[in-house]
């Protein structure tokens, strides 16, 4: 039926939301402002989904040393974990896993290719998407 495939899409687009990557500035943590919108959309899908769990990985771009690389983008998932527990979320629900420089997006060197790198990139790991919250509709 129409209704249930509209679910289905409904579900899916919730799913695409959470898994929607945010991107950091250079030899930054911060989170940018179109980061922060992002993830507080997470933060109302998470919020309307108490089951679910997430995993953020954390990444940086090629340069700087692999220890300072992987020391940025640990820091790069806490923020990220860090701002989703500030609007309610359990911590228990989002674990983190640095990956430095070892995964790039895209490979390659530059700006246009760095920028794509610097990121925390998210996958559910537990629970299910039962609720679509009105900021994905």
């Amino acid at each position: 039926s129409s209704s249930v495939r509209a679910r289905a899409a409904a579900v899916a687009r919730v799913r695409e939301t959470l898994a929607d990557i945010v991107y950091f500035d250079y030899d930054s943590n911060s989170l940018t402002p179109e980061a922060e919108a992002k993830l507080r959309v997470k933060a109302a899908i998470l919020r309307a989904n108490p089951t679910l769990e997430i995993r953020v990985d954390g990444h940086a771009d090629e340069r700087g040393s692999t220890e300072y690389n992987l020391a940025l983008s640990q820091r790069r998932a806490e923020t990220v974990r860090d701002f989703l527990t500030g609007y309610g979320i359990a911590a228990t629900r989002i674990s983190t896993i640095p990956f430095g420089e070892e995964r790039p997006r895209v490979e390659g060197t530059g700006e246009a290719v760095w920028a794509q790198n610097r990121r925390a990139e998210f996958s559910i790991t537990g629970g299910q998407v039962t609720v679509v919250p009105p900021e994905v509709s």
